[in-house]
């Protein structure tokens, strides 16, 4: 209850900046659109977070179809604002900016969602520091479960020097826990930096962590 208060608090707060954030947003679109139009690879690039980059297909983009790309991104049809809203340490919550309002974008309860690669990769560093093996469980890719246990986990994860290794690769997963994650239907992929990176993929609708 006291989360979904604090995330009805949070709607309202967001619902007296949302015009100014949307007209930023529309801002932005149209300076992207100028640099589009003008080719300009490295202003385009920098207007794209650094985790999404490497999906970029800047030779489409920057192109010979530069001119309706930009005319498309400087006069949008619409602007629907997204935002995470920090509930707790390692809780976020999505929102979703609509003509009605800001409106939740999932459950605020559930601690443990996998129906986005965001989720998952929150679910994951939650689970783990909470002891839950058995939504490390679920997490994992069906054929990673097999002939595995909750209890198996378990002891990886707190018995060891693998014990640490896990331990350290979650908590780099951690500082990356709420950024977008590149993906297409099936798979996903963010880069931590230092050459790690964490991959998803998309399970019978739901999204399992491959390795990280």
């Amino acid at each position: 209850m006291r989360r979904a208060a604090l995330a009805v608090v949070a709607l309202a707060l967001l619902a007296a900046c949302a015009r100014s954030q949307q007209q930023q947003v529309g801002a932005a679109s149209q300076r992207l659109a100028r640099a589009v139009r003008r080719g300009d690879d490295a202003r385009t690039v920098e207007a794209v977070l650094p985790g999404a980059r490497g999906t970029l297909d800047r030779a489409a983009l920057l192109g010979p179809n530069k001119r309706a790309w930009a005319r498309r991104l400087a006069r949008p049809r619409a602007v629907l604002g997204e935002a995470d809203v920090l509930l707790a340490e390692g809780l976020s919550l999505r929102v979703v900016s609509t003509p009605q309002g800001w409106r939740l974008g999932a459950d605020p309860t559930d601690l443990y969602a996998q129906d986005t690669p965001e989720a998952a990769i929150a679910a994951l560093v939650r689970a783990s520091r909470r002891g839950r093996w058995d939504v490390l469980l679920r997490l994992a890719p069906r054929r990673y479960r097999v002939g595995l246990s909750a209890e198996d986990l378990q002891a990886a994860w707190t018995e060891g020097e693998q014990a640490a290794q896990l331990a350290a690769a979650r908590d780099r997963l951690a500082a990356h826990v709420g950024d977008p994650v590149p993906h297409d239907d099936h798979e996903a992929r963010l880069e931590l930096g230092g050459g790690h990176a964490v991959r998803l993929e998309r399970e019978d609708g739901a999204w399992v962590i491959v390795d990280f």
